[in-house]
């Protein structure tokens, strides 16, 4: 039986390179992102990669929570098993007393309740199974305060906390949680020149945290991992 790894964002960016670590793992890929085009191309260079592997992929919208509960019920319910899920989808947004009310809302929407949304709906699946894995794409932003970006980094701390409060609860019933919080990454998300991006975390390095966290023993957790960049601390 085909093992299967859900990812959201993962048309580009962080998503996109944890699409290629499952893949090389064996696992089948489902991949969601808003991007229609661009996940094609995602999956057609996965596809020239990985031929022993199937992948679907599924455009839709996380600004608009109801229309990601619709069609995460319908990933749950034509597949037996979801055996990861990986959330990345998410946006950087600049700005904080003077952000509108529109842009405030698409940006909790997106990072917060589609991502938690999309998530629970996931662990239910899991539960009845017995076994899964989540990762959640957080951020050093979410763990300590950073100027200038106040409501994107609520909207982190929000997703570090949840993803906690799951790592206490799923524990007996053999769902593992971590929550990767990383600094900033070279992605064209955070390509707005302040710093040269080979001054930044790989997207690679987030695989490896993966890769890392996988390789623990039984009895050996990592509910949250810091990914920090030595060119900010450096600027501290």
């Amino acid at each position: 039986m085909s093992k299967f790894a859900l990812i959201t964002g993962a048309s580009r960016g962080i998503g996109n390179a944890i699409s290629h670590y499952f893949a090389q793992q064996g696992y089948s890929l489902i991949l969601v992102s808003l991007n229609d085009t661009n996940l094609k191309l995602a999956k057609a260079e996965l596809e020239s990669k990985y031929p022993s592997i199937t992948i679907e992929t599924i455009s839709v919208d996380f600004k608009k929570p109801t229309e990601v509960e619709c069609i995460i019920n319908s990933i749950i319910l034509s597949h037996d098993t979801i055996d990861v899920m990986v959330n990345s989808a998410g946006v950087l947004m600049a700005g904080h007393t003077q952000l509108t009310l529109v842009q405030l809302s698409e940006l909790i929407n997106i990072n917060l309740i589609s991502t938690i949304t999309a998530c629970n709906l996931v662990i239910e699946k899991m539960k009845q199974q017995g076994f899964g894995e989540i990762y959640n794409i957080g951020s050093t932003a979410g763990l300590e305060p950073v100027p200038k970006i106040a409501a994107y980094s609520a909207t982190k701390a929000a997703i570090v906390s949840y993803s906690q409060s799951l790592y206490k609860e799923l524990i007996p019933l053999g769902i593992s949680v971590c929550c990767l919080c990383p600094s900033v990454v070279d992605t064209d998300m955070t390509n707005y020149g302040r710093i040269m991006n080979d001054l930044k975390i790989e997207t690679q390095d987030l695989t490896k945290a993966i890769d890392f966290v996988r390789s623990l023993s039984s009895c050996a957790a990592m509910p949250t991992l810091p990914i920090r960049c030595k060119t900010i601390d450096l600027e501290k």
